[in-house]
């Protein structure tokens, strides 16, 4: 039986740490290790994908950004997941597993492991103290250098094993024959010399150090390119820095990059001017690419490297000692040569294959100590095409499912008359057409299940577009689905959906997501999706007396919208020239990929009667429609185009002063400032599943509003 494991890590953004855990889980056997991994900082998902594509899943345990009940989750978490092991690579999360573990009674709780992966002095004051305090719970630490250990309190270094993390030397050392590949697609000359380092923009990695080396061997007169891999804070400095120092023809940002061990195949040398480290993950890809190495006498790189014999080493904060070292490896080839072979050499100690045996081991002698044993985990749906339901009973009969035409329309109208109890209005099929046929995005994904000639069963994927860190993401919502009543009990949903998704996630869509009801929340997860959570709702109430009308109205609101003569109708005042959505300014943010025509497609034409209330620019405003909810009337703010979340509250509060609406509504955070007010338990339950991507990005990251959910 799997031995279950939960590591625990501040966020699974592109830095060093986070690669150490991508590396290892490619590594474990987890036919013997059931691994699951809890992060807090939902902006920094990046490598949850890789995690997830190996079978480790993730949990985001913020629902916001600074949300702060992350620890409670956290305890929820450990208490419910029957682990084995409890392993903690960062400071704050460590101090909060450990009591979430202890709390537990008896002697039900896992063990506990603690990585460290940078020196202690490095912590902030309060993360020290609390780490520092109850480290003495864990039942086994590693430290990932000497220098790390030599950090810690004497009680804490004396039970602390020092194990030097790794990478997969192999495949790493593979990449060097990239060289001239790469080179070309940055543009650089094959006969160039490069001098590159991956490092994020964070003030430890120094990169002033960096750039004012590179100005001074420029000035010297060596020719030589600076490829800096990375992304961070300090972005916008270090862009500035460059053109400061008049560096623009000598300095290649290439920001973040997925293939960044790839690109250092481009490197003569391998640089780091930080003034702390842990043991860098890139100083390993360095030595495994067999680079010569140039580095700053700190941390786990003092450790590993010996000056003039693998690396170059000069002290931190020397901006002319570092750009001496580059001027002598440019100078004498063989000696590059020379600590280039070494490097190789070097990096045999540094394979992530013995640091996960060493690991296993520990996960081993722990796992059980006075524990039940741990329970297997369930094996997760797998999608079929199979549609034999019932059992082996002769009285059931089979059905076939295929793609829905038109000729099927007639037939999928009358169904969801009949089982759903649709009005017969026109409006239906004009609604169901304008979903379904025009959308924008593109015709949906629909399926009949049919049999003999009868439909008796439909499901539709509508399709949908993001758009997060420069990339676009193809999605499909799942939509609407109907089964006939005499078909009930035969796994029509079921059979319709897994159908849909095998012929869908072949279509090269990235994953599915809807907002469904409490009562079909149950078949969804049966079927693999996962419970992203509750969108965040606020409302505006106009007065007192609209605050009593709608909470006595707690049913649901009415499709259609009412007459209204707030603002003007969207397409009188929509043109070429009108603002589209802000874009997301967080990179891992998820926002729907809107362009004119997909607004004009979403809130034209006079079915609901959208409006828009005009902001103080030309071209700029806020898209609503008021419908009516039991005896109250609410005004629906869906989307704010060309202005910030303030103020189109503040555009849409006195938009319903002196009307009959008794309370504006929209998704998002709360703003008392200018009148919204959480609603608790209003807000939509978000559900996802894979198709082409793997790993749920967490609900702080999806940028969601009303014109995304209302009507789907």
């Amino acid at each position: 039986m799997a031995i279950r494991v939960l590591w625990l890590v501040k966020g699974l953004g592109p830095g060093g740490a986070e690669h150490l855990l991508a590396s290892a889980a490619e590594s474990h056997d987890l036919t013997r290790f059931h691994i699951e991994c809890a992060f807090v900082v939902p902006e920094k998902d990046h490598l949850a994908e890789r995690l997830e594509q190996v079978g480790v899943r993730c949990h985001c345990l913020s629902q916001h950004s600074g949300d702060t009940a992350w620890p409670r989750r956290l305890r929820r978490l450990v208490v419910d997941g029957d682990w084995d092991v409890v392993h903690a690579h960062s400071p704050l999360l460590a101090a909060a597993g450990r009591l979430a573990v202890r709390s537990i009674r008896g002697n039900r709780h896992p063990a506990l492991i603690s990585t460290e992966h940078n020196e202690w002095n490095t912590f902030a004051r309060p993360t020290r103290f609390v780490n520092q305090l109850t480290s003495r719970l864990d039942d086994a630490v590693i430290a990932v250098s000497d220098s790390t250990r030599r950090s810690m309190s004497m009680e804490a270094a004396a039970r602390t094993e020092v194990l030097h993390h790794g990478v997969d030397v192999a495949a790493v050392s593979a990449l060097s024959r990239e060289r001239e590949v790469v080179r070309s697609e940055l543009g650089i000359r094959s006969d160039e010399f490069v001098i590159g380092t991956v490092a994020n923009y964070r003030a430890q990695k120094d990169y002033s150090n960096l750039l004012r080396a590179m100005r001074t061997l420029i000035d010297r007169g060596i020719e030589a390119r600076l490829v800096a891999v990375g992304q961070g804070p300090l972005a916008s400095k270090v862009e500035a820095l460059v053109q400061t120092l008049e560096l623009g023809d000598h300095v290649v940002l290439t920001g973040h990059r997925t293939d960044a061990t790839r690109v250092m195949a481009s490197f003569d040398v391998f640089t780091l001017a930080s003034f702390h480290e842990g043991l860098p993950v890139a100083l390993m890809d360095a030595c495994a690419l067999g680079l010569a190495v140039v580095a700053t006498t700190v941390g786990g790189v003092a450790d590993v490297c010996t000056d003039g014999v693998d690396a170059l080493l000069v002290e931190p904060r020397e901006p002319n000692a570092l750009a001496s070292a580059w001027e002598r490896l440019h100078s004498d080839p063989e000696l590059r040569i020379t600590l280039a072979a070494a490097s190789a050499e070097r990096a045999g100690s540094f394979d992530i294959g013995r640091t996960v045996e060493r690991i296993e081991a520990l996960y081993v002698q722990l796992a059980n100590h006075g524990k039940m044993p741990a329970r297997r985990p369930p094996e997760p749906p797998t999608p079929s095409d199979r549609v034999r339901v019932g059992g082996s009973s002769p009285a059931r009969r089979e059905f076939t499912i295929r793609e829905a035409t038109d000729v099927d329309r007639a037939s999928i109208l009358g169904l969801g008359r009949k089982a759903l109890g649709w009005p017969d209005d026109d409006r239906v099929d004009e609604l169901f057409a304008w979903k379904h046929d025009r959308n924008a995005f593109g015709p949906s994904f629909a399926y009949v299940a049919v049999d003999d000639d009868d439909v008796i069963g439909f499901r539709a994927f509508m399709r949908w577009q993001f758009r997060r860190d420069g990339e676009m993401l193809d999605a499909v919502r799942a939509v609407d689905t109907v089964t006939d009543p005499a078909a009930q009990g035969r796994g029509v949903f079921r059979s319709l959906t897994m159908h849909g998704l095998e012929e869908i996630g072949g279509a090269g869509v990235d994953f599915v997501f809807n907002t469904p009801n409490d009562a079909s929340r149950p078949g969804y997860l049966k079927m693999g999706w996962r419970d992203v959570g509750s969108l965040r709702a606020a409302v505006r109430f106009t007065g007192p007396r609209g605050a009593r009308r709608a909470a006595s109205s707690r049913v649901p609101a009415e499709l259609w919208s009412v007459a209204s003569d707030i603002g003007e109708p969207f397409d009188d005042w929509f043109s070429p020239d009108s603002a589209l959505p802000d874009a997301a300014c967080d990179g891992r943010t998820l926002s729907t990929a809107w362009t004119h025509d997909r607004l004009r497609w979403r809130f034209g034409g006079d079915l609901l009667d959208y409006r828009v209330i005009p902001g103080a620019q030309s071209g700029t405003g806020v898209v609503v429609r008021e419908r009516t909810r039991g005896s109250a009337s609410e005004l629906v703010s869906l989307l704010a185009l060309g202005v910030d979340a303030g103020e189109a509250d503040s555009i849409v509060g006195r938009a319903v002063r002196g009307t009959g609406v008794t309370h504006a509504l929209r998704l998002g955070k709360a703003s008392p400032r200018n009148g919204f007010v959480p609603m608790p338990g209003a807000g939509p339950v978000l559900m996802w599943r894979s198709l082409g991507m793997s790993a749920s990005p967490p609900l702080a990251n999806w940028e969601l509003t009303m014109a995304d959910v209302e009507l789907f």
